[in-house]
């Protein structure tokens, strides 16, 4: 089976920063990959050239099979990739993404916040739009808001109709940056419960999350991301409950130590 996303060899650099060096990564269909690791490991910008949020500086990213970007040789007589905008179009109409912050259209309804990219990007009747955002609203638990502005709603129900939005769109991966970090802590069950029920359907996801245990329960695969590098690599018992390398020890332990005593009766 050809996989959904091939990444080799990923390199990005903001002027002498270089933010990830070297990363391999390949995502079967219906696979859940987790990316975990301290803050300015990469994980956000290794998502956001997935869907060439940020364009790669070297390297190569296969989507379905089909290498993105054209070959250019430069005057030093290197080659490298440029990415037109028109390609860029079709890409991240089959890469769905859902941020920390909702984004979402405060004069629109949800109903039309849902709808917009199918009307205006996949070029759907104004009808089928509908009844897509409708169906996809459903799937997060909200068709019944589907008439309110998103000022009226909670955080997580903006995530979830922003979780909407981006599958409207009919994605073959979605990407998860953070989705719950944005969140009053009472919120974010309902966010990732919305998303554990998407990995059980069979979605194809790249989730950031610094919530552990959910990284465990949903995950086929927890990479843990260190100075631009994919430092480990594993199923969940491997990464998080037996660890290999060090500096993952270390990483797992900062996220354990407030844990409430159990007290004896």
């Amino acid at each position: 089976m050809e996989p959904i996303l091939k990444i080799e060899d990923l390199h990005k650099s903001f002027g002498r920063l270089e933010v990830l060096k070297g990363i391999d990564l390949t995502v079967n269909k219906g696979e859940t990959i987790v990316l975990i690791g301290s803050s300015g490991s990469g994980k956000s910008t290794l998502l956001r050239c997935v869907n060439f949020l940020e364009l790669p500086s070297q390297g190569c990213i296969y989507l379905k099979g089909i290498l993105q970007g054209t070959e250019k040789s430069m005057k030093s007589g290197k080659t490298n990739r440029v990415y037109h905008e028109s390609q860029l179009c079709k890409v991240r109409t089959q890469v769905g993404m859902v941020f920390q912050h909702f984004n979402l259209f405060p004069h629109m309804k949800v109903l039309e916040n849902v709808m917009e990219g199918p009307k205006t990007v996949l070029r759907i009747s104004q009808k089928e739009a509908e009844q897509r955002a409708l169906q996809y609203l459903e799937k997060v638990g909200l068709a019944d808001k589907s008439q309110s502005y998103p000022a009226r709603l909670s955080g997580g129900q903006q995530q979830r109709v922003a979780i909407a939005r981006a599958l409207a769109m009919e994605p073959d991966i979605m990407l998860f940056d953070e989705a719950t970090s944005a969140l009053d802590p009472e919120l974010v069950g309902e966010v990732l419960l919305a998303i554990k029920e998407l990995r059980d359907e069979g979605m194809t996801m790249i989730i950031v999350t610094h919530e552990i245990g959910f990284a465990y329960s949903v995950a086929d695969k927890i990479l843990f991301l260190h100075h631009g590098k994919i430092h480990e690599a594993g199923t969940p018992d491997e990464v998080l409950v037996r660890p290999k390398e060090q500096r993952t020890k270390e990483f797992l332990a900062g996220h354990n130590q407030f844990q409430i005593p159990q007290h004896s009766e």
